[in-house]
């Protein structure tokens, strides 16, 4: 029997189940706690904006960005057409600028280039349009870690120091690493469709490795990375909020 197309995704619910799967909670739930930790270092938090900022990347990120990707290829194997996928994708990526180009003109205009290049990127790389010069790794450590934690920060502080881009570079690699581990996990159970029973070595040798022993430390560090990430962004709103001791 084939692998499931993410070790996350739903089978046999009907609609309802390929709109989650289709949002890839985990990594939509990942990416949304870089926005939350920019809003959560900012030395001043506006509730409304922050509000705003998580709902635009849920919005573009989590259904937009993912949608358009799901045009190339199914790789979910979800039942929506190619048409609804679009309609989906872009109806979504276009309420987030709404909501960014809101705050152009209430908040600051300042917040005009994030917005462009991340609807930019969320087009270029989700589309591999370009010959695919912009579905890399950078792009995807910016569009996805670095440009979401920057622009929850600045909503809120409307500025940014170097201590800050420094945070944001490490979101940008902790997002290399979410997609150096995705694609191994996915090359396994995407490309390789029959179960492995071993690896030939080029001494003639085999040595017994099954499809899971492939596929397991690839996505267990994936689920502990996420709960490991959501829990930093939960610890420091709470580090903002909370203030009585414990003990």
């Amino acid at each position: 029997m084939a692998p499931k197309p993410a070790w996350y995704t739903l089978e046999g619910r009907g609609i309802l189940g390929d709109f989650v799967n289709l949002l890839h909670p985990p990594y939509t739930l990942w990416h949304l706690s870089y926005v939350t930790m920019g809003i959560a270092i900012a030395p001043s938090i506006f509730i409304e904006r922050s509000v705003a900022v998580l709902v635009a990347f849920f919005l573009g990120l989590g259904v937009g960005a993912h949608a358009l990707d799901e045009t190339m290829g199914n790789p979910l194997q979800t039942r929506l057409s190619k048409k609804q996928l679009y309609l989906i994708g872009i109806l979504a990526i276009c309420a987030a600028i709404g909501i960014g180009l809101y705050y152009v003109i209430t908040v600051s205009a300042l917040l005009l280039p994030f917005i462009f290049v991340e609807a930019f990127f969320a087009f270029a790389y989700n589309l591999e349009i370009f010959n695919k010069r912009f579905h890399t790794t950078l792009v995807f450590a910016l569009s996805w870690g670095s440009i979401p934690f920057l622009t929850a920060y600045f909503v809120n502080a409307l500025s940014i120091s170097v201590p800050v881009v420094v945070v944001a570079l490490v979101v940008g690699l902790l997002t290399v690493v979410q997609r150096t581990l995705s694609t191994q996990a996915r090359f396994v159970r995407r490309r390789l469709m029959l179960p492995v029973e071993s690896l030939r070595l080029s001494s003639g040798a085999d040595v017994p490795v099954s499809t899971e022993d492939l596929i397991l430390p690839a996505e267990r560090a994936l689920k502990v990375l996420t709960f490991t990430v959501f829990l930093l962004a939960i610890a420091l709103l709470l580090m903002r909020f909370v203030t009585f001791p414990i003990f």
